[in-house]
């Protein structure tokens, strides 16, 4: 009598802990890039993004205001034995929803080099501390808050 309610038991533990683990499916599907709107005009917004980007130690490696790009890197962080290298890119792009509004959206994608490996990887992240580290210095930079799009 009492293995099968301790089976029970067991496989309702394992069970209740499956949300925190994401599914097959979200493991395919293609990180979306985060993003708020601002009420502001590009070209103020496009000064920000690139202090921003400073401000949070990324080096700005890419930009143009006409295409609504900046793009940065973070420095590259070594293992401690030199096995290995892992370095972040930010990817800031810029449009307009509305005349007057200004939409941000940020990709993070990280990047590892190892020795066992023999090569590189280059995958987005989905969650990650440094979106909402970008975002409050971007709003630190722009003097306002900004509004989830309407597309999250």
């Amino acid at each position: 009598m009492r293995f099968p309610t301790l089976l029970i038991l067991s496989l309702a533990f394992v069970l209740a802990g499956c949300d925190s683990v994401p599914s097959m499916s979200e493991r395919f599907e293609p990180v979306l890039p985060q993003a708020r709107v601002y009420q502001a005009e590009r070209a103020a917004v496009f000064e920000a993004a690139q202090r921003a980007m400073k401000e949070i130690d990324f080096k700005v490696t890419r930009y143009g205001l006409a295409q609504g790009v900046v793009d940065g890197l973070s420095r590259v962080q070594t293992a401690n034995s030199f096995q290995g290298a892992r370095q972040y890119a930010l990817e800031v792009r810029l449009s307009e929803p509305s005349p007057g509004h200004t939409e941000v959206s940020v990709l993070l994608r990280q990047q590892d080099e190892s020795a066992s490996f023999a090569g590189a990887t280059d995958k987005p992240v989905r969650e990650h501390g440094l979106y909402g580290a970008y975002f409050a210095a971007f709003e630190h930079e722009l003097g306002q808050k900004g509004e989830p799009a309407a597309s999250e």
